[in-house]
């Protein structure tokens, strides 16, 4: 076998075996519902990140309102719920855009995977130490 043929069969390995790792990076980019219907969330880019807002309230949760009233910082809590960053610095890091994932039935801010998931639903994970939760947003 000559230099050039085993030259271009090692670049084409190199090159096969780099197509996986950057197909990988699924888009996460679109319009969800949370699982049980309350908000939609709509997840764009914001700079170099992934940010997810609430762009449509569907319908209030009963005994809920329409404002961040569970926010931990106390002048937070009369803001609309509508238009709130709820994912946010979501970057591509090994195999899932990580980020944080504000929850305003608590108040809290978690450690945050998200990843694409079948039907066009997207799998998000909210963690705080070693405990984790992970829900499925249907496409809206």
């Amino acid at each position: 076998m000559t230099d050039m043929k085993r030259f271009l069969m090692a670049s084409a390995a190199a090159l096969m075996a780099l197509a996986p790792a950057a197909s990988a990076q699924r888009s996460i980019e679109g319009t969800y519902n949370d699982p049980k219907g309350y908000v939609e969330i709509t997840v764009d880019r914001c700079g170099a990140a992934q940010c997810g807002t609430i762009t449509r309230i569907i319908r209030v949760k009963p005994g809920e309102t329409r404002f961040d009233r569970h926010n931990d910082d106390p002048s937070l809590r009369g803001r609309p719920i509508l238009g709130i960053s709820i994912l946010q610095d979501l970057r591509w890091d090994d195999g899932a855009w990580r980020g944080q994932v504000y929850n305003p039935e608590d108040g809290g801010t978690y450690r945050a995977e998200v990843r694409p998931a079948a039907g066009g639903a997207l799998e998000v994970k909210g963690c705080v130490a070693f405990f984790c939760r992970t829900q499925i947003w249907p496409g809206a």
